[in-house]
């Protein structure tokens, strides 16, 4: 059922496995996956409405992995997860194909909301392009 799917990438256990909790106690379905490469792996098998990016990551960063994503699809939401505000412009963020941002530490009501909103921009999205056929 793709109508409440979650893929979270981030390459720090704690911070996965804190978000995969977070976001099932919402009700939504997790897949959590620790690197960009898992990531593609798992969008190829599934689709997923929204997708959580930790930016920071060692082998291919949440940026250049938004941007791959870009290449192909502009239906999904892709929201960009960091601690580090200083090091990116949310300008430049919105320019490779983010969606938003959440900002580490946040409030569970910022995530709630964001991903609500992520869902119901996806949902804007997929009818858009189904009128569009």
């Amino acid at each position: 059922m793709m109508e409440n799917n979650i893929l979270v990438v981030d390459d720090e256990d704690y911070h996965r496995e804190l978000m995969q909790k977070l976001l099932s106690k919402l009700g939504y379905e997790v897949e959590a996956v620790e690197s960009a490469e898992d990531a593609f792996s798992s969008l190829e098998k599934q689709k997923f409405p929204v997708i959580i990016t930790d930016l920071i990551m060692l082998e291919m960063d949440g940026v250049e992995f938004c941007r791959k994503i870009r290449e192909t699809d502009n239906k999904t939401v892709v929201i960009a997860l960091t601690g580090h505000t200083d090091l990116y412009d949310i300008d430049r963020l919105q320019e490779v194909g983010f969606d938003n941002h959440l900002t580490k530490p946040f409030k569970m009501e910022v995530l709630k909301q964001a991903i609500q909103d992520g869902f119901e921009e996806f949902r804007r999205r997929t009818d858009i392009q189904d009128d569009a056929l």
